[in-house]
């Protein structure tokens, strides 16, 4: 298991939200932790973590035995400056 440390260039004021727990296999394949349904690949989908504490334990206890990379990652509050819409609006058009 591995803990993703704050980036340098993480703005202080940003907010987290919760924590998700990602595995990546050998391949690349990345995917996220949801206790009912076990690993998504939609984040969405996967189990939001209140706790950073609740979510290194659940990774830890998930590394066991397993060859993936389990890591808990950081979710930020989303930037309302942020407009998805244009983006995939734009994707659309091309």
């Amino acid at each position: 298991m591995q803990d993703q440390d704050h980036t340098p260039d993480q703005d202080e004021d940003d907010v987290i939200v919760g924590y998700l727990i990602q595995r990546e296999t050998a391949e690349g394949d990345v995917s996220f932790w949801e206790p009912r349904n076990e690993w998504q690949e939609d984040p969405n989908e996967g189990k939001l973590y209140e706790s950073e504490d609740e979510a290194n334990a659940d990774a830890k206890s998930l590394q066991d035995g397993d060859d993936a990379i389990i890591t808990v990652e950081i979710v930020f509050e989303a930037d309302e400056d942020e407009d998805w819409g244009d983006e995939e609006e734009e994707d659309h058009k091309a």
